[in-house]
C-alpha cells in the first residue's frame, strides 16, 4: 500500500469499487509461514468504529477488493497486519486512508435526463424529478429525502452581467414575479413533481426549466437538473432518449459528460406508443458558447451523410452510434447536441441530449526506478501532480510487447510479429510496484505507459522513460528447477514466492513476464527443430536435437501448468483486474504445443467464467473495455481448443505429463466402449496401450473444452453485441485467431460473400428462412487447426484450418438457417499454409495439329487407403505467355476424349487470358463430392488458336 495520511486520504466514490494490493516481503526467515488480515475502521470521528467485513470481501489475502456501495460516506483507515504462524509475536502492519465521497445525484426533470424536448402548447407538461432522478450510490432514488425548488426562464434571454447563477429568485415558478409563463401549475406537496397546465406556454418559444434539490438531512448534498422545452404548434409525443451505457454519460449541470476517446451510443423510444409508422432521423449539432446569453449557439453538422456507416451508425433507427473519430477529429468543439426526430403522417416529435467533452487529467508526471533490472526486479512507478476538476480515479500500467507467433504443427511452422499492449495492473494510489517483462532490442528496453483516469472515466497517457530489463538463462532454469521441487521442498525462488502470495496483480505480472520468455524460447526451439528436421534421418549417431527439443517442450509445459494452477483460485474483481488475468492467460496459452490437458482445462474454465462476467456487466463499461477483454478471452478459448486437438490430429508431440497421467488412470478408459471402437489406427503408436489410453483422455478433454469454448464465445458475442449498431463490426485479428462480428439486417445477407482472412470465403445463398427486416449478428471465425472429427477414421482434417459461421439473434443465440441443395451455404476453407504443395511440372501444350491427339494429358492419383476419406483437387496452371487461351478437360478413372465425333469427358473449362489471376495463374477447383469413389483423374490441356475462341 502506498503511504497517505488521515489529512490527505485517497478519495473514492461510493458507486465505485476499489482494490488495494500489498507487496509483502519476508526477511531472514527461510521456513516462516505468514498470514494476512485486513481491517477497516471508520475514522470520520475518531477511528474507533470497526467495520464488519463479510462475504464477498476476502480479508486474508495480500489484496482486498471493496465492492461498490459497501462503505458509507466518510473517512476510513485500511490496515493490513501480517503475522507469523510459527512465532505469533512477530507481526508487521501497513495503514492507508480512504475517503468515500458522494458520486453525485443525477437530477432529471424527465426520463433519462433528456436535455431538450418538443412540446405541444395545448398539452400539459409534467416535470417530475422525484420520479426520474437517479442516485448512483443507492439502489434507487428516495424522493422524500430531498427538497425541491423549480425555476423557469425564456431561453436565449441575456443573464445579468457578472451573474454566477443561471436563474435567480424571480425565476422561481412559485414566485409572483415569475415572468416565464402566464398560467396555472400544480405540484405535489413536496414539490417533487410540477405540472404546467395546457396553453400556459407560448408557441415558437423555447423555455429552460431547472430544479434545485437539497438533501434534508445533509444540506451540503445538492443537485441541479435542467430541461429545454421547445414549444411548437403541432401534435407531438414525448420521446425518451438516453445513453445505452449510462456509466459513460455522467451528468454534470446542463450537460452529459462524454469522453472523446470513447464512442457514444444512444437509444430512443416514444413514451406513449401510438401505433403510427414513424420515420426516425438523428441530427448532430456543434455548440459554441454565447457569452452574452450564457447559452450555446448550435449549428447543424452538415457532413453526416459523408460519414454514414463510418462515423455514424443507425441514423434512421431508434439506436444511434457516433464513433470517437467524430470527437477526435473536431477536438476544438466542446459542446455537442444529438437530436432524434420521430415523424409520422400527423405528428412530429423530437428530443435531444446535450454533451460536454470531459477534459482528461493534466499537468502531472510519472517516473520509474530503478532504470534497469531483470524479470525478478521490483520496479516502482511514482505519479505526481496530476490534476482534474473531477478528481483522479485510478492509474493503469501497460507495456508494449511484440508477440511472435511461430505455430508448430508437426514439422512446419510460420511466424508473425504483432505488437500489442499488455496491462500489468492498476491502482487508486499514485505509487505502484510491478515486475516487467524482458525488453526488446540490443539494450533490452521496455516502455511503460501509464493511463491516468478521472472520476468520470476520461483518460490521459504518460510515457515513462524506457528501462532496461534483461534475461539470463539462469532466471528461467532456476525457476523451472524450483517448480519441480516445490511440491516437496519449500522454494525461495523469488518468482515462486510471489506466486504463493495469492495476489492477483503479482500473479498476473509473473505469468505475463514468464510467458513472454517461454513464448520466445518456444519460437526458437521450434525454429531450430525445423532447421534440423530435414536431415534428421542422416544425423550422426547420438544426435540429440530432437530429444532436446522434446525435453524442452515438456519442461516448459510443466512451467505453464504450474503458472495456470497459480491463477486458478484467484478472484476477478475490477475491470482492469479481469483484463490483467485475461491477457495473462492469453499469453500463457500462446504456445499450443506446450499445453497439457490440465492446463487446457483450467484455462478454458477460467476464461469461460470471465466471459460470463463480461456478458453480465457489458452494459456498465465502455465498448473499448469490452473489446479489450473480449479480445484476450477469444485468444484464450481458441488457444486451448487448438492445443487439446494437436495430439488428436497428430500435429505435435504427446507431452510427458499427459502420457504419464493416462498410464495411471485406465479405469475410465476401459468403461467407454463406444470411444474405444473409434481408436483403431489413428494414434501414433497403435500397438502401445498407453498411447491408446492417452488418446481416450485427450478426446474426452477435447469434448469438454469444445463445449466450454462454445459457451465462452457465446458470452463474448452477447457482450460485443451490446456495443454494436446496425452496420458496425468488431474484429479480433491475432496470430492465433481471426474473428469478425457484424450486426446487420437479414436483407443484407442475401448473396453475401464474407472474406474473413486470406483466401477463406463464406457465401450465403440468395434466400433463407429469416425475415428480411430482422436484425442479426454475423460471426465468422478462422482458427489455425481444425478440431478432430467425431469419426477420425472417416474424415481427415489434420491439415485443415477451421472456419465457422454463426448467425446470432439479439441475445447471442444461434439462429438456424434453412437452405436447399440449389442454394447451399458455401465455405472456402484454406489449407494449412504449412502444407507442402508439389512443384509445378513443365508441359509443352502449344498448338497441336494431330486430329487424334489434340490434348496433353496429366494423371493424378486420388486413391485413398480408407474408402471413407475423400479429397478435393486444386489445379493451378501458369502459362509462360499470359495472353494465350487454353481449354482444360478432365475425366475420372479414364482418359478424356473430345473432338467433333466424341464427347467422353466429365467436365471442361476455358482458361481465358482475360480471367487470369494477378499472379499469372489459372485456377480450377474440383470438390470432394465429385472425387468421391474415384481412383484417379486425367486432365487434358490444349492451347486455343484465334479461330477457336
Amino acid at each position: 500500500m502506498a503511504p497517505n495520511s488521515l489529512e490527505l486520504p485517497i478519495k473514492a466514490r461510493r458507486n465505485d469499487e476499489f482494490y488495494i494490493s500489498a507487496y509483502i516481503e519476508l526477511f531472514c526467515m527461510n521456513s516462516i509461514e505468514a498470514v494476512s488480515q485486513w481491517a477497516i475502521t471508520n475514522c470520520t470521528t475518531n477511528c474507533s468504529s470497526s467495520i464488519s467485513l463479510n462475504r464477498p470481501i476476502i480479508t486474508t489475502l495480500s489484496e482486498i477488493h471493496i465492492p461498490a456501495k459497501k462503505l458509507e460516506y466518510g473517512i476510513y483507515e485500511v490496515k493490513l497486519t501480517v503475522s507469523s504462524v510459527n512465532i505469533p509475536i512477530v507481526t508487521a502492519s501497513a495503514v492507508g486512508y480512504i475517503e468515500i465521497i458522494p458520486t453525485g445525484i443525477m437530477a432529471n426533470l424527465v426520463s433519462n435526463g433528456t436535455s431538450m424536448i418538443t412540446h405541444d402548447p395545448q398539452q400539459y407538461l409534467t416535470l417530475d424529478p422525484g420520479r426520474f432522478s437517479e442516485d448512483p450510490d443507492e439502489k434507487e432514488f428516495n424522493s422524500i429525502k430531498w427538497n425541491y425548488t423549480h425555476y423557469c426562464r425564456i431561453h436565449g434571454v441575456s443573464v445579468i452581467a457578472g451573474s454566477s447563477v443561471l436563474m435567480n429568485d424571480n425565476d422561481e415558478i412559485s414566485s409572483p414575479n415569475c415572468s416565464c409563463f402566464a398560467g396555472q401549475f400544480s405540484s405535489t406537496e413536496s414539490r417533487s413533481s410540477v405540472t404546467i397546465m395546457a396553453n400556459s406556454l407560448v408557441a415558437n418559444r423555447t423555455y429552460q426549466f431547472m430544479v434545485n434539490m437539497t438533501h434534508r438531512a445533509n444540506p451540503y448534498l445538492q443537485a441541479s437538473g435542467y430541461l429545454l422545452v421547445k414549444v411548437e404548434n403541432a401534435r407531438s409525443q414525448k420521446v425518451a432518449v438516453g445513453c445505452v451505457i449510462a456509466t459513460m454519460c455522467s451528468r454534470k449541470g446542463e450537460f452529459q459528460y462524454i469522453n472523446p476517446n470513447t464512442e457514444l451510443a444512444l437509444f430512443s423510444s416514444l413514451v406513449n406508443q401510438t401505433g403510427l409508422q414513424n420515420n426516425i432521423t438523428w441530427n448532430v449539432y456543434l455548440g459554441m458558447m454565447n457569452s452574452s446569453s450564457d447559452t450555446q449557439n448550435w449549428s447543424l453538422f452538415t457532413e453526416m451523410d459523408d460519414y454514414r456507416d463510418i462515423w455514424f451508425f443507425g441514423a434512421n433507427r431508434s439506436h444511434f452510434t457516433a464513433t470517437n473519430e467524430l470527437f477526435l477529429t473536431y477536438r476544438n468543439i466542446k459542446f455537442w447536441r444529438f437530436e432524434v426526430v420521430y415523424m409520422s403522417m400527423t405528428e412530429k416529435s423530437s428530443s435531444a441530449l446535450h454533451f460536454e467533452i470531459n477534459q482528461p487529467p493534466k499537468s502531472g508526471i510519472c517516473s520509474i526506478t530503478p532504470s534497469n533490472g531483470t524479470i525478478t526486479t521490483k520496479f516502482t512507478v511514482i505519479c505526481k501532480n496530476w490534476i482534474d476538476q473531477d478528481g483522479i480515479k485510478d492509474y493503469s500500467f501497460y507495456v508494449r510487447t511484440q508477440i511472435e507467433a511461430f505455430l508448430s504443427l508437426m514439422v512446419l511452422a510460420w511466424t508473425t510479429h504483432v505488437e500489442q499492449r499488455v496491462i500489468l495492473g492498476s491502482t487508486i494510489s499514485s505509487v505502484f510496484e510491478l515486475l516487467l517483462p524482458v525488453g526488446s532490442g540490443n539494450a533490452s528496453l521496455v516502455n511503460v505507459i501509464v493511463q491516468i483516469r478521472d472520476q468520470l472515466n476520461s483518460v490521459t497517457e504518460a510515457n515513462i522513460s524506457a528501462v532496461s530489463v534483461v534475461l539470463t538463462r539462469t532466471n528461467i532454469d532456476s525457476f523451472i528447477k524450483a517448480i519441480k521441487i516445490s511440491s516437496t521442498v519449500p522454494s525461495k525462488h523469488p518468482l515462486v514466492e510471489l506466486l504463493s502470495k495469492n495476489n492477483s496483480v503479482l500473479t498476473g505480472q509473473v505469468i505475463t513476464t514468464v510467458s513472454q520468455v517461454l513464448n520466445e524460447m518456444n519460437t526458437e526451439i521450434i525454429r531450430l527443430g525445423i532447421q534440423n528436421i530435414a536431415s534428421i534421418f542422416v544425423s550422426p549417431l547420438g544426435s540429440r536435437e530432437i530429444p532436446m527439443y522434446i525435453q524442452q517442450l515438456n519442461d516448459d509445459a510443466s512451467v505453464r501448468e504450474y503458472l495456470m494452477k497459480s491463477m486458478n483460485d484467484l478472484t476477478t474483481t475490477t475491470w482492469n483486474n479481469i483484463l490483467l488475468q485475461a491477457s495473462s492467460i492469453a499469453l500463457l496459452t500462446h504456445a499450443i504445443n506446450e499445453l497439457t490437458r490440465d492446463t487446457c482445462m483450467l484455462a478454458s474454465s477460467k476464461c469461460r467464467d470471465m466471459a460470463l462476467t463480461l456478458k453480465s456487466m457489458a452494459r456498465m463499461v465502455s465498448s473499448d473495455d469490452v473489446k479489450k477483454i473480449g479480445n484476450q478471452l477469444i485468444q484464450c478459448a481458441t488457444n486451448v481448443l487448438s492445443a487439446v486437438n494437436v495430439p488428436l490430429q497428430q500435429r505435435g508431440a504427446i507431452l510427458e505429463l499427459d502420457l504419464n497421467r493416462s498410464s495411471a488412470t485406465a479405469n475410465d478408459y476401459d468403461d467407454d466402449m463406444y470411444l474405444n471402437l473409434n481408436l483403431n489406427g489413428i494414434f501414433m503408436k497403435e500397438n502401445e496401450p498407453s498411447y491408446e489410453r492417452n488418446f481416450y483422455h485427450q478426446k474426452r478433454t477435447a469434448n469438454i473444452i469444445a463445449k466450454q469454448v462454445a459457451e465462452t464465445l457465446e458470452a463474448i458475442a452477447v457482450a460485443f453485441n451490446v456495443h454494436l449498431n446496425v452496420g458496425q463490426n468488431t474484429t479480433v485479428n491475432t496470430t492465433s485467431v481471426f474473428t469478425s462480428l457484424e450486426k446487420t439486417l437479414v436483407s443484407s445477407l442475401s448473396n453475401k460473400r464474407i472474406s474473413p482472412l486470406g483466401s477463406a470465403q463464406i457465401h450465403i445463398p440468395l434466400s433463407s428462412n429469416l425475415t428480411e427486416s430482422d436484425t442479426v449478428s454475423v460471426w465468422s471465425m478462422i482458427q489455425p487447426l481444425a478440431v478432430v472429427s467425431a469419426t477420425p477414421g472417416q474424415v481427415n482434417t489434420s491439415l485443415s484450418t477451421m472456419i465457422s459461421l454463426s448467425i446470432l439473434d439479439s441475445h447471442g443465440k444461434e439462429i438456424s438457417i434453412h437452405t436447399d441443395n440449389e442454394h447451399p451455404i458455401e465455405f472456402f476453407i484454406p489449407r494449412d499454409p504449412n502444407l507442402i504443395v508439389p512443384r509445378m511440372a513443365l508441359y509443352n501444350v502449344t498448338l497441336i495439329h494431330d486430329a487424334k491427339h489434340q490434348f496433353y494429358f496429366h494423371l493424378i492419383n486420388i486413391t485413398q487407403s480408407n474408402v471413407n476419406l475423400t479429397v478435393s483437387l486444386h489445379i493451378e496452371m501458369r502459362p509462360r505467355n499470359r495472353s494465350l487461351n487454353y481449354l482444360m478437360v478432365f475425366k475420372f478413372d479414364g482418359q478424356p476424349q473430345l473432338n467433333t465425333l466424341i464427347n467422353n469427358i466429365d467436365d471442361w473449362s476455358l482458361l481465358c487470358s482475360s480471367n487470369i489471376s494477378d499472379d499469372g495463374i489459372h485456377k480450377y477447383f474440383i470438390n470432394n463430392n465429385r472425387t468421391a469413389k474415384h481412383r484417379f483423374v486425367i486432365i487434358g490441356f490444349r492451347e486455343l488458336n484465334t479461330t477457336e475462341i
